[in-house]
């Protein structure tokens, strides 16, 4: 269910997916190939619910929030990546 706790059937399909690592009732944690590959696509311009969809995860059952919220961690995450070899270069 979108947004929601994820029901049994959906929990099993989404385990299913290569770019699912393990579900909860609540979460959905996702494989580093399937974020890499995310992000590279999303920053050559595709649309993160598309990128998502052609992987297994439609937005209309895991929550198009869900994925807005991993593209902005995955992003924050790779800046703070850049910051530390930035960091780690200049000393």
């Amino acid at each position: 269910m979108a947004g929601g706790a994820f029901n049994a059937k959906t929990r099993k399909y989404l385990w299913s997916l290569k770019a699912v690592d393990s579900v909860t009732q609540t979460r959905i944690s996702y494989s580093a190939a399937f974020r890499d590959d995310c992000m590279r696509r999303y920053n050559a311009g595709e649309s993160p619910a598309e990128i998502f969809r052609e992987a297994g995860l439609d937005p209309k059952i895991i929550g198009y929030k869900r994925v807005e919220r991993c593209i902005s961690r995955w992003k924050q995450a790779a800046v703070q990546q850049a910051e530390m070899e930035d960091l780690v270069l200049e000393s």
